[in-house]
Parts: C-alpha cells; structure tokens; sequence
C-alpha cells in the first residue's frame, strides 16, 4: 500500500516531496554524497523554491501556506537515510578510500570531510576502522598506513631527499600541503629513498 508521499504514475505532476527524491537518488545513483551535499543541490534546484510552487486558493477562499522547501529537504533526505540510500559513513569511506589512493593524508581528508557536513563522530569512526587491522567480513585486511602512504606519496614526487634545507623544505611543504602530520613527514624524509641503489 502507498504512502501519502506516492501518486499513481498517471496523476499529472510529481509533487515536489517525489522529485525532490528522485534528484536525490539520480545523484547518489552517479557516487556516495554527504547528506550536507545532498541537502545543498536540493535547495538550489528551480523547483522546490517557493516562488515556484503556485499558491492554491482553499474553497473557503484563503490561500495555502507555501512549501516550507528547507522542511521538505529534510524530510526527503531523513527518509532517505532510513531506508539506507543515503549515509554519511558510507560517503566517508568512500571518500577516504579516494583520497588515499590520491595521497592524500589524513589531516587533509579530515578537512574536507567536515567541510561535506560529516559530524566527527561518523568521521573519527571511519578513521579507525580505516586504520584498523582487523580483517572484514571476507577476511580481507585493507589497512591505510598514512606513515607509508606518505613516504610512497614523497617518493613518487622526488626522486631523492635534495641537497640543503631549501630543497628538503620544499618536500616537508609538499606534504604537509597534502595533509600528513609532522610524524608521518619525518617518517617519510627518512624512509621514502631508503631502498635506493638496492638491486
């Protein structure tokens, strides 16, 4: 049986509730979103704005109230988060995933994780389990080591440590630009050419 929110597919115009989720699922159905990235492209699109949605004159001649659109987004997106279509932890951790195969350190993707709308305790949970050595439900170990990732990340941009402190500067700037913490550069500045000459 259908909800209130469902209409039969011949009934003219999807109410704004359908083609708000429809947008949504259509951006989700591309990659993961954060609920905030989701909630944004939502309150941008033409139709769910007020001005576009007509007011409608009650047969006791008063008007409608008009669609509180915030309050709909919210409702769309809760419902969405619910049934599982929509999640910040799985959002989280596919996004770590692509920044670790980017290079990117933690601090960096921290950053931009909050700046999606990820609240910290979804963040630091998909933190740990990234770095957690325990093997999945398959029994694979997928462990992020932002000590190696940053010494590979070094390696991969230099070819050696430098001569003088201005060029072994301009490698601790590279990483720490991409987001590594000051331990995993010294790590990296002592570890990333080590195996250098070995044959």
């Amino acid at each position: 049986m259908a909800g209130p929110e469902y209409q039969s597919l011949d009934s003219g115009e999807a109410s704004p509730y359908r083609r708000a989720r429809s947008d949504a699922i259509a951006r989700l159905a591309r990659r993961e979103h954060s609920r905030r990235e989701l909630y944004d492209y939502l309150k941008g699109r033409d139709y769910l704005k007020p001005a576009s949605v007509a007011t409608e004159i009650a047969d006791d001649g008063e008007e409608t109230p008009e669609l509180d659109v915030e309050l709909l987004i919210d409702e769309v997106l809760e419902r969405m988060a619910e049934e599982g279509l929509q999640s910040d932890a799985r959002f989280a951790a596919s996004f770590l995933r692509t920044r670790v195969l980017r290079g990117q350190g933690p601090r960096r993707i921290q950053q931009e994780l909050r700046q999606r709308g990820v609240d910290n305790d979804t963040l630091n949970a998909v933190m740990r389990e990234a770095c957690d050595p325990a093997p999945d439900v398959f029994g694979h170990v997928d462990v992020v080591d932002f000590f190696e990732l940053a010494s590979e990340t070094l390696a991969r941009r230099f070819s050696s440590a430098g001569e003088g402190q201005k060029e072994r500067a301009r490698r601790e700037r590279f990483l720490l630009q991409r987001g590594f913490d000051y331990e995993q550069l010294r790590y990296a500045m002592s570890s990333a050419w080590s195996d250098e000459g070995e044959e």
